[in-house]
């Protein structure tokens, strides 16, 4: 994070405490004074300090309010979205109703110094957070990368740890799907990367959401790519056995299609019913004998 602070001068009473807040959570912060009759070259260095910001504090607005070059920088302000936060003083708060288009202004307003640090210091995380999210994004754009969950799903695919927590840490949920309706824990799943399935299950994944394309579950998935360890991983943590596909195929059905051994003892041992019947009216058991597997 790059913390601004702007205040009438380098005296000023309240600049101590904010600097040893700052110091505290390990943010060594840009200082800008603004006052009557400054040098419009020291101006245009404050403004590449401005640029480079992602919170400002500002110190005693009453004492800066008249001057063109603060309006110029609160107007820089609000077009960034800076979250801002300002002590106003006992009388100064109305100042900003005009800049405050929504309840979810950037500017914060307080009455004393203890009471915007306190408040600070309540939402700091948060910042952080919401900080790492901003650079994550501006990350994938200086890659070319568009943020969307196509290409999440890519790099899932080629099971790109990189790049998937970069998506993740830019904001992409993990219960996202493509643009054909595939859950991203089943785009894991049908490439086999069992890494990214538990990686998306530990963050929040839904175990049992269910693909547009195919009818499948994430547990389904692995029964049809006949893989042992991720169906196994799935039921412990979970999976609905019980689930049929949208084309009214229960999941023993589907693994005696495969003839998997395994896994349709795997199923059977932890409850799947091998005599819930497809949509052509044929239980699993049903289709083993008939095919004498």
């Amino acid at each position: 994070m790059n913390w601004l602070i702007i205040a009438p001068d380098v005296q000023n009473i309240n600049l101590k405490p904010v600097e040893n807040f700052l110091e505290e959570h390990s943010i060594t912060p840009f200082e800008v004074y603004i006052y009557k009759d400054k040098r419009k070259s020291e101006l245009f260095d404050d403004l590449r300090h401005l640029q480079q910001a992602t919170h400002c504090i500002i110190l005693n607005d009453s004492r800066m309010s008249g001057l063109d070059d603060y309006v110029y920088i609160l107007g820089v302000l609000t077009g960034k979205q800076i979250h801002t936060f300002v002590y106003t003083g006992n009388a100064g708060r109305a100042r900003y109703e005009n800049l405050q288009t929504d309840i979810h202004s950037i500017f914060h307003c307080y009455d004393t110094v203890n009471e915007m640090l306190q408040s600070i210091d309540k939402n700091f995380e948060a910042y952080r957070a919401e900080d790492a999210q901003r650079q994550s994004l501006i990350q994938l754009f200086t890659l070319g990368i568009p943020f969307t969950s196509d290409c999440f799903a890519q790099y899932l695919a080629k099971d790109d740890t990189e790049m998937c927590k970069l998506f993740f840490d830019a904001g992409m949920l993990v219960n996202s799907r493509t643009s054909e309706g595939i859950p991203l824990l089943c785009v894991a799943t049908r490439n086999e990367c069992m890494d990214k399935v538990k990686w998306l299950l530990e963050n929040g994944s839904n175990i049992n959401d269910v693909s547009l394309d195919r009818g499948y579950s994430a547990v389904m998935d692995a029964v049809w790519r006949k893989n042992y360890d991720i169906t196994k991983y799935l039921i412990e943590k979970g999976a609905d056995l019980s689930f049929i596909s949208s084309d009214g195929q229960p999941i023993l059905v589907l693994a005696v299609g495969n003839g998997n051994l395994r896994i349709v003892e795997l199923l059977l041992q932890n409850g799947a019913d091998p005599d819930v019947k497809d949509s052509m009216g044929m239980s699993a058991r049903e289709y083993a004998n008939l095919f004498k597997k």
